[in-house]
């Protein structure tokens, strides 16, 4: 079955007895952009009368080894210095309640509440420094807490929509 990528728009050819058997697990990834693909969710309920594909609203978050998902049913998410946060990141340029994300209305937005604000890289946009203020985010990226990152940097924090 083709599968074409939401991030890239590649066609990608999916096994279909991998959507039989409900969520695949690793989830299929794009050939070109490895973003995990959105496979289309289909239930018979009555012969010939099939649901339309559901849309996924997750955010993964992904900083060393700790991964944190944000969707309605985890609907906020703050990053800063302090261990009361969700995600800790130590760093002298990090704020003590640095950022956060939330989701709202299906959209995930990142909120920069810090002195040095926030380096935001989506992939395909030029680079920003958030301060005080918000940003709707879409597809992948990364994120730097009061510095510029790179995708190999140990203080970068990858996102991804899926």
């Amino acid at each position: 079955m083709l599968v074409f990528c939401e991030e890239c728009g590649t066609k990608n050819d999916v096994d279909p007895n991998i959507i039989a058997g409900g969520e695949p697990d690793p989830p299929p990834r794009c050939k070109v952009c490895d973003s995990i693909l959105l496979l289309p969710v289909t239930q018979i309920s009555e012969p010939q009368k099939v649901v339309a594909p559901q849309t996924l609203h997750l955010l993964e978050l992904r900083f060393h080894d700790h991964i944190i998902e944000i969707s309605q049913d985890r609907p906020s998410v703050t990053m800063g210095r302090q261990r009361h946060n969700d995600l800790v990141v130590q760093d002298n340029r990090v704020s003590r309640s640095h950022a956060r994300f939330e989701y709202r209305k299906g959209k995930f937005v990142l909120i920069d509440q810090s002195t040095n604000g926030t380096y935001v890289f989506i992939r395909g946009k030029k680079g920003m420094n958030l301060k005080q203020d918000e940003l709707p985010v879409h597809g992948n990226g990364i994120i730097g807490l009061g510095r510029k990152v790179t995708p190999d940097s140990p203080q970068a924090i990858h996102f991804t929509i899926i």
